[in-house]
């Protein structure tokens, strides 16, 4: 079952618990959260589906954990969820008991003056459309399980000659899913460095970045990238920074025994220019992709901070020659106000699929929040989306309201409501939906 409104009330106490803001960021120590939510939701047409599906009804019972460990030189932060889903869908008789949405999540630093490791893992199993907000996925069923593991260490810090090493493994399992485009995939990646000190104000870089992508696709489709580079990254004075790449990509991709071989530039220039109130940006970006061959991109960046004002905003164009040009960009601007905020997204962007189809994504998200009283506030939020390609154009309208009321110090209340419009190749499809939650978060300190 899809999850909208306030759906993740436990794994929020994870998220604290991992926070630097948290207590023990100050404090130091080991603190401990514990988490539990239940959560009653239903969901008609979860799918949006043409003609509508039935009525999706779930009581899911979260529990979270998360763990922090912090000294002078290391840092120590794990979390864990998982749930209970006691569920009647439009799709199965009967009411079933299962176990999952679990997701754990480990992050380690360590650092001295001349060193620096990091460490990372991440384990999440779930429904596929939780994974992200495709509009094209919203109809997908099964689940999906994502692997990540990667360590990352640089040493040499306060020597002329340094140097940086990293290796991730990635991987993505699917289960009992209808789309045959979802292949199982494991990725591997390493990358080396050699890092020059010229300076307090100037630093070069040259290394090599490796990865390789297995699809269990029908043919198994292999892609293997290679990128050699150097950079520089300039403090060309107090205000003024500059961070630039030359680089070149070789990628082979071998499909049923076929080796298609793409080689091209991977270059990258950034400016950042410090205003009187937040920065300036710009950036010239060309990538070379086994899918879509070249692309040349540049960004034009504004952001700035004030006591009520938070803004945040990009422009650009991008090019490619299967896609032509493109306009992209994006705009987030929050607003505080006496009693809640105010908070408008704006954003466009291009991506090229597997079957060489752009695809141009538009949002506009609006949302609003107002303290009722010390303990209790209510929000607003209306969402349009649009997917634009060739094969099929999508929009989506979503709008959801919802209440909160904090009972105890530790426990609090969430209910809310929403409501979806979807528009695509299919027709008009509608969801409404309606939930309400309960919640306790404690922390303790060994």
């Amino acid at each position: 079952m899809r999850r909208f409104g306030i759906a993740f009330g436990g794994l929020c106490a994870a998220t604290t618990a991992l926070s630097p803001c948290a207590a023990l960021a100050q404090d130091g120590g080991v603190l401990m959260t514990f988490g539990f939510e239940n959560r009653f939701e239903v969901v008609r047409n979860d799918a949006l589906a043409v003609p509508a599906d039935g009525t999706d009804v779930a009581n899911v019972t979260r529990l979270s954990f998360g763990l922090q460990s912090e000294t002078e030189i290391d840092r120590l932060a794990f979390g864990a969820t998982g749930a209970a889903i006691v569920q009647n869908t439009a799709s199965d008789s009967g009411t079933e008991l299962d176990f999952g949405r679990a997701a754990v999540t480990l992050d380690y630093h360590r650092e001295v003056p001349s060193a620096v490791l990091d460490i990372q893992g991440e384990l999440r199993n779930d429904d596929v459309d939780a994974f992200d907000d495709d509009l094209a996925d919203t109809d997908e069923s099964g689940t999906r399980t994502d692997y990540l593991l990667s360590a990352r260490l640089e040493g040499g810090r306060t020597s002329s000659v340094g140097f940086a090493i990293g290796a991730a493994y990635e991987a993505t399992d699917y289960q009992d899913t209808l789309d045959p485009e979802l292949d199982d995939s494991t990725e591997v990646r390493a990358d080396a460095a050699v890092i020059l000190h010229f300076s307090e104000v100037a630093t070069g870089r040259f290394g090599m970045r490796y990865s390789e992508l297995e699809e269990e696709t029908p043919g198994t489709t292999v892609t293997t990238t290679v990128v050699t580079y150097a950079g520089l990254d300039y403090a060309v004075s107090e205000r003024l920074d500059l961070a630039a790449e030359i680089g070149y990509t070789e990628s082979e991709e071998e499909d049923f025994g076929v080796i298609d071989r793409t080689t091209g530039p991977d270059l990258s220039l950034g400016l950042t220019y410090d205003m009187p109130v937040g920065t300036a940006s710009a950036l010239l970006r060309v990538t070379t992709d086994a899918d879509e061959g070249r692309r040349e991109t540049f960004e034009i960046g504004r952001s700035l901070e004030t006591p009520v004002h938070t803004i945040t905003a990009r422009l650009g164009v991008t090019h490619a020659d299967p896609t032509g040009t493109d306009l992209i960009g994006s705009l987030s601007w929050e607003h505080d106000l006496p009693d809640g905020s105010l908070g408008l997204d704006i954003a466009r962007s291009v991506t090229f699929d597997d079957d060489d189809e752009e695809t141009v994504s538009s949002l506009v998200s609006v949302n609003w929040l107002k303290n009722v009283n010390d303990v209790a506030s209510v929000s607003l939020d209306l969402t349009y989306e649009q997917s634009d390609s060739p094969s099929e154009r999508i929009e989506q309208v979503t709008f959801g309201a919802g209440y909160n009321q904090r009972l105890t110090a530790d426990w609090s209340l969430d209910t809310g409501l929403g409501y979806r419009v979807r528009n695509d190749g299919d027709g008009r499809s509608t969801s409404p939906n309606v939930f309400v939650a309960l919640s306790r978060e404690f922390q303790v300190r060994p």
